[in-house]
């Protein structure tokens, strides 16, 4: 008797999960209308309800729907379900992924609206948009390369660093996204804390090693931050492969990394680079770095 209850429970639980919005199923079927208007208003209303089987019907008809301004409604619910985290809300986030890869979507407009939701996703703390970003270098649309450079600045931690070093070292891309990489670079240690920021990072490494517990700012971390960023712009500068604009936009980022291991490589350009414009650009970034050393 007791297995017979059990299966009866499933069976009706299961027959009340796909009742709680009989609307669904006509939806589903809205979807498929040949009338756009219809179409469109079957996604709006999908991304409106609170029901995994809405992201289901949603990412299918992502691979049927061959108009744009629907594609872009679609994903428009998708995010909606995601960003208000909706049941399923992880699923629609995997579709906007797949909405911003080049190999499963050949519509320009939609992936660089998928790359856009992938960021206001990273700023609600959904998920780390960086993979994606890095996939999306890869673009044929040089369009799209330079919105993921854009992205990748505006995050700015140091996790972008070796995704942005890779773009700026590539010689496939265009000239327009390596420099777009390069100040990208220079640019995440704009954020700085200044003089009484240091102090009080400073304080907490003290106060921490007192207490015996780890500091919120690893001093460590914060060098190989650093170091890492000057590593890809010093490559940069000794390839005699690269044009002068790369190279000075390089030097140009060092100087705004502003950190005492800078020092040494940019003596080095003054003293042995073969472009003097290179080399007097060294020596004004070099007065920068030194300036911040005694602040």
């Amino acid at each position: 008797m007791r297995p017979y209850l059990i299966f009866l429970a499933l069976l009706l639980g299961t027959t009340l999960l796909h009742a709680q919005n009989p609307h669904i199923a006509r939806l589903a079927q809205e979807l498929q209308s040949s009338d756009m208007g219809v179409r469109r208003q079957a996604a709006i209303s999908l991304g409106r309800a609170s029901y995994e089987q809405s992201v289901r019907l949603l990412r299918q008809a992502m691979t049927t729907e061959r108009n744009t301004s629907i594609r872009l409604e679609i994903l428009r619910a998708l995010r909606n379900i995601a960003f208000l985290r909706f049941p399923g809300y992880r699923q629609a986030l995997a579709a906007i992924g797949e909405a911003a890869d080049d190999d499963r979507e050949n519509e320009e407009l939609v992936r660089l609206r998928a790359t856009e939701a992938l960021w206001e996703a990273y700023k609600k703390d959904l998920l780390d948009p960086i993979p994606f970003l890095d996939r999306s270098l890869l673009d044929r649309s040089q369009r799209l390369r330079l919105a993921s450079v854009q992205t990748l600045r505006r995050i700015g931690t140091p996790a972008t660093i070796p995704v942005l070093g890779k773009a700026a070292l590539d010689k496939s891309q265009s000239e327009t996204i390596r420099l777009k990489a390069i100040d990208a670079i220079g640019a995440i240690a704009l954020a700085d804390i200044g003089p009484a920021g240091r102090d009080i990072a400073e304080a907490n490494v003290r106060t921490a090693r007192l207490l015996g517990v780890p500091p919120l700012v690893s001093p460590r971390a914060l060098e190989r931050h650093h170091q890492l960023q000057i590593n890809y712009l010093s490559a940069i500068v000794k390839d005699p492969d690269n044009s002068s604009t790369l190279m000075l936009q390089a030097v140009k980022s060092i100087g705004r990394v502003k950190d005492k291991s800078a020092i040494p490589v940019l003596s080095d350009i003054i003293e042995n680079h073969q472009n003097q414009a290179v080399r007097q650009q060294a020596g004004r970034a070099l007065s920068h770095v030194m300036a911040r050393q005694y602040e």
